[in-house]
């Protein structure tokens, strides 16, 4: 399968200097995937790749941690998919296009979308690797059997991976939302020994969450409404009592240097105009991802 580059993808050029690899040389593939179908409060994930590739051009290339340019590692940007509306189809898209990245060798980042894309990209994480913890970052558990009566809903992701695919198990960062509801709490109960939950109440060390996770490999979904809505308002269901830019940034840091993170996502931005700070927010997390998994210190 041939992957198309977008010209001016995630960094861009500026000043005559483009900061984008071609394909065959870059180790990061970001691959925009916009599905939106099963949003239950405030939509407009399916804007947030875009959004996010526009930010990431006013980005600053010089890492002000590891004061190194990791857009130098190579970072190619693919054109986004024309999506079907069944998400079934959809996902069955990603998990295909993220098979081939990962094939290929390269490091996949996937831009949401809403959460559901999830199920579609670790189905392919599942195949390559046979030992992976999903680390979740996000407001909400997301393991409700069913939700507004489909198993492909946002808030089901993460039950239909632990049910559904050889995920060994799952460690959540921020929650702060829960729900009897659909069989969320029962699965929870069911499954407590796959599944540790690091409250949003609670502020526990990079060193706790890495040593909670037991495999090799990790899998990083970030939705972006983990974030407290005082940094992070553009996201369909803002909770108060999130988690803070640098925190965050300190257990990025550990999981990479002690961890081999296979992939990442970022999901559940819903760009709001002419505020561009939460934009340019998921633009240097994005960025982080890559400075942390090429710069080992």
């Amino acid at each position: 399968m041939t992957l198309p580059i977008m010209p001016n993808g995630f960094l861009g050029s500026d000043e005559g200097v483009n900061f984008q690899a071609p394909y065959a040389k870059a180790k990061t593939v970001i691959i925009p995937f916009g599905f939106e179908a099963t949003v239950s409060y405030g939509g407009g994930t399916k804007k947030a790749p875009q959004a996010i590739i526009a930010a990431s051009h006013q980005v600053e290339l010089l890492d002000e941690q590891t004061l190194t340019e990791p857009y130098k590692s190579g970072v190619a940007t693919l054109t986004e998919s024309r999506l079907p509306k069944n998400p079934k189809q959809s996902l069955a898209l990603l998990t295909k296009i993220t098979r081939q990245v990962l094939a290929d060798g390269k490091f996949p980042i996937v831009l949401g979308g809403e959460h559901s894309i999830t199920q579609g990209i670790l189905k392919a994480i599942a195949e390559k690797y046979k030992d992976v913890t999903v680390l979740q970052f996000d407001a909400h558990p997301d393991m409700r059997e069913h939700y507004h009566g489909s198993v492909f809903s946002h808030a089901s992701v993460m039950y239909q991976a632990l049910k559904n695919l050889p995920i060994k198990s799952i460690v959540q960062v921020g929650i702060r939302n829960l729900s009897k509801s659909n069989g969320e709490w029962e699965f929870r109960q069911k499954n407590h020994s796959r599944i540790k939950t690091f409250w949003g109440w609670e502020n526990p060390s990079p060193g706790a969450i890495v040593k909670a996770i037991k495999t090799k490999r990790v899998f990083i979904t970030f939705d972006i409404d983990a974030f407290d809505p005082s940094i992070m308002p553009s996201t369909g269901t803002p909770e108060p009592g999130g988690l803070q830019w640098w925190p965050t940034l300190a257990i990025l840091r550990a999981v990479f240097k002690s961890r081999q993170v296979v992939g990442c996502d970022v999901v559940e931005l819903t760009p709001i105009k002419n505020l561009h700070a939460p934009d340019f927010l998921a633009a240097r997390l994005v960025y982080k991802l890559i400075s942390y998994k090429f710069n080992k210190y």
